[in-house]
């Protein structure tokens, strides 16, 4: 058996969930931290012990100590030195792939990439080096997002611009949410082994799709950087690159346009009322035209995505909607599913219910529709086990 402490952090979030993996993979406590940097609220849960509260944690380590305590707290037998791995959900490690043991030759990549994930890569070193320091017999291990997307053909990785980019800058599509995709890929392979051409809808905060072929991701709408394809939260999402030099002219220079294109944009910026698809829904039922229109479009681009997959499937047998939104929203479904007539889609009407998880379509539809709650966490701890019993040797690119 192996005690795995997942971390899964945000600019200013963090959390965790910790495993005990071996025949049975158990679930033993997840938790939460928020408004790291300032006032939040934390909560910490195991099994059916929970302990909430207020905190003040300066950085995502104070963060990671004030769980460890809450956990001790809560009679989980556990401390840092008794872990057998720290395994991070990361997110860019350029021409680093798969599951790694964090050193040196690692943290460089990490740091070399964070130009494509500045909002990412720097959370995650700082905390790889924080445990280093204060732990360093315990081993970290790095779970690349951009793993599972190894499989897509080069021709659909590649931008038009000089090869030479690629091989200096590191320029292409590398794809990422590869734990959630990869995590369905999975839950597919037993729920619907039939299905060979899925497309997977991780809709939420940061959203993409993913194209999967017996298994394997053959197309991912996110690309160097994990503000590309659809458009998020509060990020822009594909957008014209010679847009960038009139938008940087009447806002005062590039700092402040990039800062608006991914803060200032995507729902909260279209829709003028929130990042929040809720809100954003409550808006346009009472008659906002900006909302409608934000929700609209965002819709719009879900089903585009789902006719070019289908065409580089050769076909489409399922399509699984996952992530906060995918999981919840059931008149965002209901609206994708209505434009995919191409495809003889058809909603189960009164399965199509927020939270539900499972076959959501009708007896007579042409494809396989279903609600699935991802588990990325998951992924990350099969992963940190894979190289603590050396199983896998990871791919390096480049």
């Amino acid at each position: 058996m192996k005690r795995i402490l997942v971390n899964n952090l945000g600019s200013t979030s963090f959390k965790f969930k910790l495993y005990e993996m071996g025949e049975a993979e158990t679930l033993l406590a997840t938790g939460s931290v928020e408004n790291i940097g300032s006032s939040g609220a934390y909560s910490v849960c195991a099994g059916k012990a929970v302990e909430k509260g207020y905190c003040a944690c300066p950085t995502h380590a104070d963060a990671l100590e004030l769980s460890m305590a809450a956990l001790q707290r809560l009679g989980v037998p556990v401390d840092m030195e008794t872990l057998d791995a720290v395994g991070y959900k990361a997110v860019h490690g350029g021409a680093i792939s798969g599951s790694r043991l964090v050193d040196e030759a690692v943290m460089r990549e990490m740091e070399r990439m964070i130009p494509f994930a500045p909002a990412h890569n720097p959370v995650y070193l700082n905390m790889m080096k924080c445990v280093r320091e204060k732990y360093p017999a315990v081993p970290q291990i790095a779970c690349f997002e951009t793993t599972f997307h190894q499989t897509v053909p080069l021709e659909r990785a590649v931008y038009g611009v000089p090869y030479e980019w690629v091989e200096q800058f590191g320029l292409r599509k590398y794809g990422f949410h590869g734990s959630s995709h990869s995590y369905i890929a999975w839950r597919m392979a037993r729920e619907a082994p039939g299905a060979r051409r899925i497309v997977s809808a991780h809709l939420g905060g940061s959203s993409s799709l993913c194209a999967i072929l017996d298994g394997k991701s053959v197309a991912n709408t996110l690309g160097a950087t994990l503000q590309s394809g659809l458009f998020h939260n509060n990020r822009v999402g594909e957008m014209e690159a010679y847009c960038l030099p009139t938008i940087a002219e009447k806002l005062g220079g590039m700092d402040a346009a990039l800062e608006a294109l991914s803060k200032r944009s995507g729902f909260l910026g279209l829709s003028g009322v929130s990042n929040d698809l809720r809100a954003v829904e409550e808006a346009a039922n009472a008659g906002n035209a900006r909302a409608e229109l934000a929700i609209a479009a965002y819709a719009d681009a879900v089903v585009g995505y789902v006719g070019m997959y289908a065409a580089f499937l050769g076909g489409l047998d399922a399509l699984v909607f996952t992530g906060g939104i995918g999981l919840n929203a059931a008149p965002l479904r209901a609206r994708i599913a209505g434009k995919l007539g191409f495809v003889r889609a058809k909603l189960d009407g009164p399965k199509n219910l927020p939270g539900f998880e499972g076959l959501i379509s009708a007896p007579d539809s042409g494809i396989q529709i279903w609600s699935i709650e991802t588990n990325e966490e998951l992924m990350v701890a099969r992963g940190c086990v894979k190289v603590l019993e050396q199983r896998t040797v990871p791919y390096v690119s480049g």
